[in-house]
């Protein structure tokens, strides 16, 4: 599962404005915090883990969510966003934007609950039960709650939430930031809001323009399970690379789907199986040359070629170098970067 950059840049923008020093929790990650392509990237849901981790350890706080979440820019969404305005009314919106949380997070999930009394937004931020991700959770809430004001003008206002976590700061605090009483330890996180909201209508109901928002909306989605699929068939190979059995059939009978299909579906991705293969072999091979002292005959068989001939021949292809030459770079220029005596 993966979380779309936009979120930590939520997150990145509401400790620097909070006053917390994100160089130093960048540091302690193990890089660089300016220039970080925020939307292009999607982060592996478990390094959520790991952030918060080291937020806590770098800031001291325990309950670092309740610092910043008044500092957390709003978060539009783009096409979810679209897609409230656009929708007749917010019960219709929240269907069409739930549908498509994966632009947001694969961990998201959020449904309306709808019996006798106010209406329920229920939101599962992360299928794991760690402790740090309370911090997730609750800026989940907070961000879904400004977002559901801004699509309705400032008239949706939360009657109550329950947290799925402990409590671990005075109640004051957590009620003053979401403004309705705050209760702790529920089996899910959810947030009451008067029934009536769900008919409010949008004064900017456009069916032409929702259909369009749609239609981006579905090809957003689309871009995100070709990834996906790319990152199967990837982390396929890795597991037959040594074998010297990387073929197609197999991998695609691993993935539950026919030759053909797999086939078709990553050229509709624009790759396929030969690219994907050969891109593979060059990343692993040009780590295995430049971080590791193995020997090019190991290179060779961790790589899946089976004569080195056949590899040597392959990486003057893709490098324009032998294995031996750009080994003998990659290591001329470290000792460049660190000379004898120096400290890494």
């Amino acid at each position: 599962m993966r979380d779309s950059g936009q979120l930590l840049q939520l997150v990145h923008t509401g400790l620097v404005k909070a006053g917390y020093d994100v160089g130093a929790i960048y540091r302690e990650l193990g890089f660089q915090a300016e220039g970080l392509p925020f939307k292009e990237i999607r982060m592996h849901h478990p390094m959520q883990v790991v952030f918060w981790e080291t937020v806590e350890s770098v800031t001291g706080e325990r309950d670092i969510a309740l610092k910043i979440c008044p500092h957390l820019p709003p978060y539009r969404a783009e096409v979810l966003e679209y897609l409230m305005y656009s929708s007749p009314t917010m019960a219709d919106g929240c269907l069409r934007a739930f549908k498509y949380l994966r632009l947001v997070s694969d961990a998201l999930n959020v449904r309306i609950e709808r019996e006798h009394g106010p209406a329920r937004l229920v939101i599962v931020s992360s299928p794991e039960r760690t402790a740090v991700l309370r911090h997730t959770e609750i800026c989940a809430v907070w961000s879904i709650i400004q977002f559901a004001k801004h699509a309705t003008e400032g008239a949706f206002h939360p009657q109550a939430i329950r947290l799925s976590y402990e409590q671990r700061s005075p109640i004051e605090d957590y009620e003053n930031l979401f403004g309705c009483p705050v209760a702790f330890n529920a089996p899910h996180c959810e947030v009451d809001f008067p029934a009536s909201m769900l008919d409010w209508t949008s004064p900017r109901w456009d069916p032409d323009l929702l259909r369009v928002h749609e239609e981006v909306a579905e090809r957003r989605l689309l871009r995100i399970e070709r990834q996906d699929l790319i990152e199967r068939v990837e982390a396929q190979i890795a597991l037959r690379l040594e074998t010297g059995q990387c073929e197609l059939e197999p991998i695609a009978r691993a993935l539950g789907l026919s030759e053909r299909r797999l086939r078709f579906d990553l050229s509709q991705a624009g790759t396929s199986f030969t690219q994907l293969l050969a891109d593979f072999r060059y990343r692993l091979a040009r780590r295995l040359l430049a971080q590791t002292p193995e020997t090019i005959d190991n290179i060779v068989y961790l790589t899946g070629f089976s004569e080195p001939s056949t590899f040597y021949r392959a990486f003057k292809r893709w490098s324009g170098l032998t294995p031996v030459q750009y080994r003998d770079q990659k290591r001329g220029a470290d000792k460049t970067r660190h000379p004898p005596g120096s400290h890494r």
